[in-house]
C-alpha cells in the first residue's frame, strides 16, 4: 500500500493544520484583525459583544465551510487532471 495512503490513513496527514510565518502577508493580516478586535471589543456594551462575537463565528464558520469546499473542489480536480494523463497512450 502507498504510504501516503496509509499516513491518510492514519492521520499523519492533515491538511487543515498549517502554520504560518507570522512576518508573513497572512501573519500581518491576522495581527491586524487581532488587534482590531479588541480595540472594537473595549468599545462595546456586553450585548453588542455577544453579537459581535456570534457574527463572529458565523463568519468563521462560513469561512471553514468554503476553505472545505474549495479543498474538496481543487482535490477531485487534481484527480481528474491525474486519471486522464494516466490515460494517454504515449
Amino acid at each position: 500500500m502507498s504510504q501516503i495512503i496509509k499516513d491518510l490513513y492514519y492521520g499523519n496527514i492533515s491538511p487543515w493544520e498549517k502554520s504560518f510565518d507570522r512576518d508573513s502577508e497572512y501573519g500581518k493580516e491576522l495581527k491586524t484583525v487581532s488587534e482590531t478586535e479588541e480595540k472594537l471589543l473595549s468599545l462595546l456594551k456586553e450585548a453588542e459583544k455577544e453579537l459581535l462575537q456570534a457574527f463572529s463565528d458565523a463568519h468563521g464558520n462560513m469561512s471553514r465551510i468554503a476553505i472545505a469546499d474549495g479543498f474538496i473542489d481543487g482535490f477531485c480536480l487534481g484527480m481528474r487532471i491525474a486519471t486522464e494523463v494516466m490515460q494517454k497512450q504515449y
